[in-house]
């Protein structure tokens, strides 16, 4: 289950949890700009749930969310720019 939470500065956060009463799993530290840019700028998994896929599925929930707002995607962490540019085909859109 993943939850998007804002703030009225533009920074927000993607959270990955297990179910509704687990504990936050992973995370993506986002930043949505006035220019309509939404940078990632962090991601970040708990080592005992490595290899689930779970930075790739807060990936597709950012994408999503910013297919729905029109909004571009600035990936500045390494993890969410290596996936967006290793499959061009599911992310050009964003970028």
């Amino acid at each position: 289950m993943i939850e998007a939470k804002w703030k009225e500065n533009g920074e927000g956060i993607f959270e990955y949890k297990e179910g509704p009463e687990a504990a936050v799993s992973g995370f993506m530290d986002l930043l949505q700009t006035e220019s309509g840019k939404l940078v990632i700028k962090h991601t970040e998994v708990d080592e005992r749930m490595s290899g689930r896929g779970i930075g790739k599925q807060l990936l597709e929930a950012v994408a999503d969310y910013s297919r729905a707002n029109d909004l571009k995607i600035l990936p500045v962490c390494p993890f969410a720019k290596n996936l967006m540019y290793r499959y061009p085909e599911k992310y050009k859109d964003l970028l």
